[in-house]
């Protein structure tokens, strides 16, 4: 059975909470508070304990509660005395793992000028580098291109589509890596004016933010899979991988039945996309060779499996309270919010390769009545409206209104009827030796004689 999770990226659907303590080697020796919301709280009662009591050291510590980890509770030290040390956040890969806690050393140094942040990798200055992932991937498909053209020309004949799934690997923590090893590797020779182009990249990747494009659709970066068709760690937009994944399924159904066999090929997915502006993922399992269908469609069985069943309501039950209460939230967010989300981009990619296809059968044929004209009129406002709900989709907000090209045609029909009789109007009026002015305000009769 899947085990999904859903939630932001990686590490931002944890929970984190603060705690002061009167000394930081023995939190419970002294005066100690925990469950504190934020850090402007836990400065306050930092600020409350005196400096000198026992000589102890006092401090502020973090609490981060990671669903991934079962909610184990994991303590960081974020002040002691009044030294912040990013060196030991670093060590202990609470940095590395919790993006957060660099957020919090930021605002904590903002707010107190008298404290000293230990910061020997320059972590806050370098976590000011941001770069979008388009730009990013353009520039790094430019260098694959400049350091071996013909390979690059072989393996990689679209290069629009090779730079898409650049693109889409930036924005995953493993696709990083991936570009980041291959610039490091010390075999490759760089041509002329490439070395400081990949140091440049190289610098980027490694200390940089990745920022997502606002209209990105979703995609799919597949962990490992059992079928042969599936590359561990490739990338696939969602509008792919969705007819993909019912074709790998049915071809495994069939093969089953004609053989008389069981057996699945089981894959390992994680869906990144963008909730209110922030870069999410939904972590799941499919067995192909089971008739779940297509990507979407085995989701929403997922949902429908705990939300619908009794053998479902069963499962959940006996997870125990507080687990069963979280599993039916993010199958009720599956139901009600993503698969809408899911199936709403979907829509948009077809609509949006129709009209493209359209637009590029036009281009052998020029545009010769006011209803070709109208649907071109048409065509460009619809890829906006696309563009918008895009980004409606990933930063929150109303979707737009679809146009209507009836509304087009008609306006169109109506201008070229109105053009039509200001010309005759025009000429009735020379032929009487009058402006169209006077024409109309003598009430479109000739001056009498």
């Amino acid at each position: 059975m899947e085990k999904s999770k859903m939630g932001e990226n990686a590490a931002s659907h944890i929970e984190i909470t603060f705690y002061t303590a009167e000394c930081m080697e023995f939190v419970r020796y002294g005066e100690y508070r925990d469950g504190l919301g934020t850090l402007k709280e836990a400065l306050k009662y930092y600020d409350e304990i005196p400096a000198d009591r026992l000589n102890a050291g006092k401090g502020i510590g973090i609490h981060v509660s990671d669903p991934e980890e079962n909610g184990f509770l994991q303590d960081f030290p974020l002040l002691m005395g009044k030294t912040v040390d990013l060196d030991l956040l670093g060590d202990s890969h609470g940095i590395s793992r919790y993006p957060q806690i660099l957020k919090i050393v930021k605002e904590l140094a903002k707010a107190r000028e008298d404290i000293t942040v230990v910061d020997s990798c320059g972590l806050l200055k370098k976590d000011g580098i941001t770069i979008e992932a388009s730009e990013l991937a353009r520039r790094i498909n430019a260098l694959q291109r400049k350091i071996d053209p013909d390979s690059y020309s072989q393996f990689y004949p679209d290069a629009k589509k090779q730079e898409k799934k650049v693109m889409m690997k930036l924005l995953t923590e493993d696709g990083r890596k991936e570009y980041l090893s291959w610039l490091k590797a010390g075999h490759m020779v760089l041509p002329d004016g490439a070395r400081a182009e990949a140091e440049e990249i190289s610098r980027l990747l490694e200390h940089g933010q990745v920022r997502w494009p606002e209209v990105t659709p979703p995609f799919v970066f597949i962990c490992w899979s059992e079928t042969y068709e599936l590359e561990d760690g490739d990338v696939i937009p969602l509008e792919e991988a969705d007819p993909l994944f019912e074709r790998l399924d049915r071809a495994r159904v069939k093969e089953n039945k004609e053989n008389n066999t069981g057996g699945y090929d089981k894959t390992k997915f994680i869906i990144y996309y963008q909730s209110n502006g922030e870069p999410s993922t939904y972590e799941g399992c499919q067995d192909f060779g089971d008739g779940d269908g297509s990507l979407i469609e085995h989701i929403e069985g997922f949902a429908r499996f705990y939300l619908e069943t009794e053998e479902g309501r069963q499962v959940l039950k006996d997870m125990g309270e507080e687990r069963s209460r979280a599993m039916q939230e993010d199958c009720e967010y599956i139901r009600d919010g993503f698969l809408p989300y899911l199936k709403y981009h979907c829509n948009l990619y077809a609509i949006e390769k129709a009209l493209l296809e359209e637009q590029e059968a036009e281009k052998e044929i020029p545009v010769v009545t006011d209803r070709q004209e109208a649907r071109k009129e048409y065509q460009r406002d619809m890829l906006a409206f696309i563009q918008e709900s895009r980004r409606a989709l990933n930063q929150g907000g109303d979707l737009p209104v679809m146009p209507d090209i009836r509304d087009y045609e008609e306006t169109k029909e109506k201008s070229a009827y109105r053009e039509h009789v200001m010309k005759e109007i025009k000429a009735e009026a020379e032929g009487y030796g009058m402006t169209v002015e006077e024409y109309a305000k003598n009430g479109y009769e000739p001056k009498m004689r």
